[in-house]
């Protein structure tokens, strides 16, 4: 038997290596959506042949029941045996300072050894201060009793000698100690310097270290591995990452026509405030794009909405009725227009498309400062021709606004976000662009166009009754509107202005204009007029209208 087990060991391979690997991971890549990002850990391992355990410390995001997506690079003859992930209170991984942590500490050292270097001359300071004191003590002290016992042993000129050199000592001795208070006193400004400089260096290396986490997710992936070999292990972890648009746009006008540079950035945002991330972030390829992974993957079922019809006395009987226009009044919304592919053939510089959604490569090598809780980044710019006009509201403003209508032909979505807006280099203030879709078209406003001034006069108003048993109540009014121009060239206007509309057959309300509006009920608003008017260099337009109420006696009209 013995040299059967012999033989058998012999021709049997030895158990290949198993070992437990703990990764040092480092973030490599970054995928911001609108909510939720996809960041990239890295870390090079060296495998040999066997069974290994995989130990990677990733920030916890929020996502308990999703397991980071493992990937080898460049890796051959590695399978992927079981993956689990655990969260756990414990802090990070220590990891060797970053560049700017390394800087920071230097000069909160530098300014540590300073303050030390002065708090040791202010220190001698205080010590001749009070040797000075004791002296000036010690020579009253003998001034006052040191001569009583021997007053009949010697000369009057040896006890004026004496009482000579007591005084000089004493006076040597306050001056002394009123130079080293007034020193003393110089210094305090230079010592609350040096204290705030101390102060402010150690606050600088405590926001750039890594605090303890409260919570870290310990990822354990199993795998089996047939031949030596190095590569490159990468988790895809979900994070609570995100970024948001802003615009700089600066018009350059030349009469009615311009053009318009919109300048995007992104302010991203890659942990959530207050806390610093697990890992530095010094060399990161960022890409952001127009999706968001927070947003719903699916429409929900309405429930049936059952009718039946019931006798209105019984109906009244049973229960109180409400009148109510919104919620009785049954809207149909028409359906959403199917999305258009649309083929971009001059893409924005960095920017691209995955599917419908528009993705912009910000590039590798980025860092962000973990003392913030934002960074800024630009995208690219953007060029409109713009038609420009002016449009006021009749009824507030004094003065017209600059306007141009947007039309986004960059076959993206154009987020939503703050504009700040130039005008020939000139600041003019904040506005906000809303999200539009590939083609669509938005008036944008771009600032106060002094030159065209706007007078609003109420021209009468009338109230009455008239007739006895059939009379009606009624009221008329009237306006006249004057534009001004002090522009040096033509510019179409859009004047704006409101009258009442009736919900009720009983309410009758009639309009005269002149000239007559362009356009009623803008935006689906009711009641809202436009005027299309061409407005020359220098002229002045008006516009009248008056409109009449008639409602039956005994009501009155009210808003809604």
């Amino acid at each position: 038997m013995k040299p059967i087990l012999a033989a058998l060991f012999a021709t049997t391979a030895l158990p290949v290596f198993a070992d437990t690997i703990i990764l040092k991971t480092e973030v490599t890549e970054a995928l911001i959506t609108g909510q939720g990002g996809i960041i990239t850990y890295s870390a090079p391992v060296t495998l040999a042949p066997g069974t290994h355990s995989l130990i990677a410390y990733l920030p916890f995001g929020g996502y308990e029941s999703f397991v980071p997506e493992v990937q080898f690079q460049g890796a051959d003859g590695i399978r992927v045996i079981s993956q689990s992930a655990t969260n756990f209170h414990a802090p990070p991984i220590r990891r060797a300072p970053s560049a700017g942590l390394k800087i920071a500490i230097d000069a909160r050292d530098k300014a540590r050894a300073a303050l030390r270097a002065f708090e040791e001359s202010y220190e001698e300071n205080q010590a001749s201060l009070l040797a000075a004191e004791l002296k000036l003590k010690l020579v009253r002290s003998t001034a006052e009793t040191g001569l009583a016992g021997q007053r009949d042993a010697i000369q009057a000129d040896q006890i004026t000698a004496v009482a000579d050199a007591i005084g000089e000592t004493a006076r040597a001795a306050q001056q002394r100690i009123a130079a080293i208070k007034t020193e003393l006193d110089s210094m305090e400004p230079r010592r609350r310097e040096l204290q705030d400089d101390l102060t402010h260096a150690q606050d600088i290396v405590e926001r750039l270290q890594p605090r303890s986490h409260e919570q870290i997710r310990q990822i354990t992936t199993r795998i089996e591995v047939t031949a030596p070999q190095t590569t490159t292990v990468e988790y895809d972890n979900l994070q609570p990452a995100y970024w948001q648009p802003t615009y700089a746009a600066d018009l350059t006008q030349t009469g009615a026509k311009g053009t318009l540079e919109l300048h995007r950035s992104a302010k991203v945002s890659v942990f959530r405030e207050g806390e610093k991330p697990l890992h530095s972030w010094d060399d990161v390829k960022i890409t952001l794009s127009t999706a968001n992974l927070r947003d719903s993957t699916g429409t929900v079922i309405p429930y049936p909405d059952l009718k039946r019809l019931v006798e209105e006395s019984k109906a009244r009987k049973s229960a109180p009725v409400i009148s109510d226009y919104n919620s009785g009044d049954m809207r149909v919304e028409a359906p959403a227009a199917a999305t258009a592919m649309v083929e971009v053939s001059d893409a924005p510089t960095g920017a691209n498309f995955a599917g419908q959604t528009l993705l912009f490569d910000l590039g590798g090598g980025h860092s962000l400062d973990w003392s913030t809780t934002t960074s800024t980044f630009n995208i690219d710019t953007l060029v409109f021709p713009a038609d420009l006009y002016g449009m006021a509201n009749a009824a507030r403003d004094e003065n017209a606004f600059l306007y141009t209508d947007l039309e986004n032909d960059t076959g993206g979505i154009l987020l939503a976000g703050q504009v700040d807006l130039s005008r020939d280099g000139t600041p003019i203030g904040t506005s906000y662009l809303p999200r539009l879709r590939p083609n669509q078209t938005e008036p944008i406003g771009l600032g106060p166009l002094y030159g065209i001034r706007l007078q609003r006069d109420i021209l009468g108003v009338a109230e009455g009754d008239s007739g006895f048993i059939a009379s009606k109540s009624e009221i008329n009014q009237s306006y006249r509107t004057t534009l001004y121009s002090a522009l040096d060239y033509n510019l179409p206007v859009k004047l704006l202005d409101v009258v009442p509309t009736s919900e009720d057959e009983d309410l009758k309300i009639r309009l005269q204009a002149t000239p007559a509006p362009d356009e009623l009920n803008r935006d689906g608003k009711r009641g809202v007029l436009v005027w299309d008017l061409d407005l020359e260099a220098g002229s002045t337009r008006e516009v009248l209208f008056e409109y009449q109420m008639k409602w039956p006696v005994g009501k009155m009209p009210v808003p809604r």
